[in-house]
C-alpha cells in the first residue's frame, strides 16, 4: 500500500498544475505538446511542415461577415458570422491573440477530426480559411446549452417529456455513446468525454464537442492523429480520468479508455459530481488509482453495477465495447419504465383485490383484471426479468380465479390457461372443480336426452294415430260377428305386438325415458283391459257393462298420463270422461261415444305433434 501511494505521489508531482485544485481544477482539460499530430510523409530527420502552412493560400475571410463573440476556450475564440455565398449563419473559431503555433495546430487537428467524422452528433466543419493571425475554422452554428448546465435542470427534463432528470440525462448519455461508437468504428477515440464537452441543441440535438485530444485507433486516422497505443501524454480531465491515462496501470490508452470516461459521466449523472473531483492532485490521483469508485447506497443498484464495470481498473474487466455499455444503460431505462408501469398496475391490483372482497359487479372486476393484466404484461415486455410484474400478473389472475371457482369453474379454467404461473395447488382445485362440473353437466345432459320429447316424435305420432284408429274400429266389432268377453280379452293382448312394430319403425321410440314410459303405459292399459274382460267374464258381468267399464279404464289411464307424463293429453282425458258419462246414461250410444273418444286420442296426438314441430 505504501508503494502504491508513493507511485501516486510521484505521478501527481508530474502534473503541470498546482498541487491544490480549488474549485473545478480537476475538471479542467489538461494537454501537452505531445498531442500534436505529425505528418507521416515527412522526411526522416526533418521537422514536418506546419498544418497552418498547408492551408489554401487563396482562401479568404472576405466570404464571411464576422459578428459577435459567443464563446472562448483554451484553444481559441468562437464568433458568429454570415457566410455571404449561402446567406447562412455559421460559427467561426480562431486562435487567441497570444496563441502559439501548437494551439493553431491543435485547432486544425480538431477541425480535421470533426470533418473526418461525418455524423449528426459531430458538429460539421464547412471550411478552413487562412486568417491574418492564423487559421479560421468555419462550422455549423449551434444554438443551445452545454450538458454541464442542463444536467441539473428539472424544467429541461420536463420539457423533453422525461419523468425525471435522471431519465432525461440517461437519454442524452445513450446518444453520446452512439457518437463515440461511431467514432471508434472510424478509428478515432475522444479522450476528453465529459458533460461540458456535450452541446444540447434547441430541438433535441446532441453534439459531442472538443475533439482536440483525439487519438487514432486505425491507420487511416493515424495519418492526422497520434496513435492511441503509443501515446503516453497526460491529457484529458483528471476528474473523469481512467487509471491508464495517468500511468496508474501498465495498459495503453484505447477504446476502453473512452468507455471508462463514459462510466465517469454516468457516475456524475447518478451522484451529481465527477468520480475523481478531489481538492488536491494527490487525492485525485489516489481516487483514479483506486478505481472503480463506489456509488452511494441510495443510488439504483443496477446503475451502480453498470458504473462499476465501465470504470474497472483493468481494461479487460470493463465492457467489451461502448455498444455493450449503451445497451446496459438502455436496459436500465427499460427497467425504470417497467417499474413505473408496475407501480400503476399495483394500484389497479389493490382495487381488484377490494372489488373481489366486497363482491362488486362482475363487469367491474373483469375491467380491473384486464387493466392489471395489460399493465403487468407491458412491464414484462419492457423488462422480462421484472419479478414484481410477474408476481403481480399471477396475483391478479389468482384473485379472479378464486372468485370464479365457486361460480363457473369453466371460466376459472380459461383464466388458468392464460396464467401459467398460478399456484399448483389452486390449479389442481380448479381442474378438479371443472371435472366435477363436467360430470354434473354430462349427467344433466343425459337426463335431458332421456326426457327429450323431440326424440322419436314422428314414430310416436304415427304409432298413437294407428292405435287410436284401431280402438275406434274396435267399438264397432259387433257388426262383424258375435263378440264375447274372451274375444275382447284376446284382442287386447294381440295389440301388444304393435309396440314391436313401433320399435322396428323407429328405435328412437325406446331411447328416451319419456317414450318408454309412454309405451309402458299403453302396454299396461292393454293388459289391464284384457284382465278386465277376463275378470268380468268370470264374475258373470254382462258384456255391455264391461264395455262401459272399459271406457272408465281409458279415462283413468288418460288422466294418469295427463297428470304424470304430458299435460297436453288433457283433451283426450276430457273427451274420454264425457264419453264415459254418456255411455252410463245412454248405453245404446256406447259405440259412438267410444269411437269418438278413440278418435280424440288420434287428434290430440296430431295436435301435439304440430305444436312440437312449430317449437323445434
Amino acid at each position: 500500500m505504501a508503494e502504491d501511494r508513493s507511485q501516486v505521489v510521484t505521478l501527481a508531482s508530474a502534473i503541470p498544475v498546482p498541487g491544490s485544485l480549488p474549485g473545478s481544477g480537476a475538471s479542467a482539460t489538461i494537454s501537452t505538446d505531445k498531442t500534436v499530430a505529425t505528418d507521416r510523409s515527412a522526411t526522416p530527420g526533418e521537422a514536418p511542415p506546419s498544418p497552418v502552412d498547408r492551408l489554401d493560400p487563396l482562401a479568404s475571410l472576405s466570404a464571411l461577415a464576422v459578428g459577435e463573440v459567443i464563446g472562448e476556450g483554451g484553444m481559441g475564440v468562437v464568433r458568429t458570422a454570415v457566410q455571404r455565398s449561402l446567406s447562412r449563419t455559421v460559427a467561426i473559431k480562431t486562435t487567441l491573440p497570444d496563441a502559439t503555433a501548437h494551439d493553431a495546430e491543435r485547432m486544425l487537428q480538431e477541425a480535421w477530426v470533426t470533418g473526418f467524422l461525418e455524423h449528426p452528433g459531430v458538429v460539421p466543419v464547412h471550411d478552413i480559411l487562412r486568417g491574418a493571425d492564423g487559421p479560421v475554422v468555419v462550422m455549423r452554428r449551434i444554438r443551445g446549452a452545454t450538458w454541464e448546465r442542463r444536467r441539473v435542470d428539472d424544467e429541461w427534463a420536463r420539457t423533453q417529456g422525461a419523468r425525471d432528470l435522471l431519465e432525461q440525462n440517461l437519454r442524452v448519455f445513450v446518444r453520446v455513446c452512439e457518437i463515440v461508437e461511431f467514432a471508434h468504428a472510424k478509428g478515432v477515440m475522444h479522450r476528453d468525454l465529459k458533460p461540458a464537452n456535450v452541446m444540447l441543441g434547441s430541438f433535441g440535438e446532441v453534439y459531442l464537442l472538443d475533439w482536440g485530444l483525439a487519438l487514432a485507433l486505425s491507420d487511416e486516422a493515424a495519418e492526422r492523429l497520434p496513435r492511441a497505443g503509443v501515446s503516453r501524454d497526460l491529457a484529458g480531465t483528471l476528474a473523469y480520468a481512467a487509471p491508464e491515462m495517468i500511468g496508474a496501470i501498465d495498459a495503453p490508452i484505447g477504446e476502453h479508455t473512452d468507455q471508462y470516461l463514459l462510466g465517469s459521466v454516468l457516475f456524475e449523472l447518478a451522484t451529481g459530481r465527477p468520480p475523481h473531483d478531489k481538492p488536491t492532485v494527490t487525492q485525485t490521483f489516489e481516487s483514479i488509482a483506486a478505481s472503480p469508485p463506489k456509488l452511494p447506497v441510495l443510488a439504483p443498484a443496477r446503475l451502480a453495477a453498470i458504473c462499476a464495470r465501465a470504470m474497472e481498473k483493468e481494461p479487460s474487466a470493463r465492457y467489451a465495447g461502448v455498444a455493450e455499455l449503451r445497451r446496459e444503460v438502455l436496459g436500465f431505462l427499460r427497467l425504470r419504465d417497467s417499474e413505473h408501469v408496475v407501480a400503476q398496475a399495483e394500484r389497479a391490483l389493490e382495487a381488484l383485490r377490494a372489488a373481489c372482497e366486497t363482491g362488486d359487479d362482475r363487469r367491474r372486476i373483469y375491467d380491473l383484471h384486464g387493466e392489471c393484466r395489460f399493465a403487468f404484461r407491458e412491464a414484462l415486455h419492457m423488462w422480462p426479468d421484472n419479478e414484481t410484474a410477474r408476481n403481480g400478473l399471477a396475483t391478479a389472475a389468482t384473485l379472479v380465479i378464486e372468485r370464479e371457482l365457486g361460480r363457473d369453474p369453466r371460466v376459472a379454467v380459461a383464466l388458468l390457461d392464460e396464467s401459467p404461473d398460478i399456484d399448483p395447488a389452486l390449479a389442481a382445485r380448479v381442474r378438479a372443480a371443472a371435472a366435477d362440473e363436467m360430470k354434473e353437466r354430462e349427467g344433466l345432459s343425459r337426463l335431458a336426452r332421456m326426457h327429450d320429447q323431440q326424440t322419436g316424435l314422428r314414430a310416436r305420432q304415427i304409432f298413437f294415430a294407428l292405435l287410436g284408429l284401431c280402438w275406434s274400429a274396435s267399438q264397432f266389432a259387433d257388426r262383424f260377428g258375435p263378440v264375447t268377453h274372451l274375444r275382447f280379452a284376446v284382442s287386447s293382448l294381440l295389440e301388444i305386438p304393435v309396440l314391436l312394430v313401433a320399435w322396428l319403425v323407429s328405435r328412437d321410440m325406446f331411447r328416451t325415458l319419456f317414450n318408454r314410459r309412454l309405451l309402458l303405459s299403453v302396454a299396461l292399459l292393454l293388459v289391464a283391459q284384457s284382465a278386465l274382460f277376463f275378470a268380468t267374464y268370470l264374475l258373470g258381468v254382462d258384456l255391455t257393462s264391461t264395455r262401459v267399464l272399459q271406457l272408465g279404464l281409458w279415462a283413468t289411464v288418460a288422466a294418469a298420463l295427463t297428470t304424470l307424463i304430458e299435460r297436453r293429453f288433457w283433451p283426450m282425458t276430457l273427451v274420454t270422461v264425457v264419453a264415459l258419462a254418456i255411455t252410463i246414461r245412454a248405453p245404446e250410444l256406447r259405440a259412438l261415444a267410444g269411437a269418438f273418444a278413440s278418435l280424440t286420442v288420434t287428434a290430440n296426438v296430431l295436435w301435439m305433434w304440430r305444436q312440437q314441430r312449430a317449437v323445434s
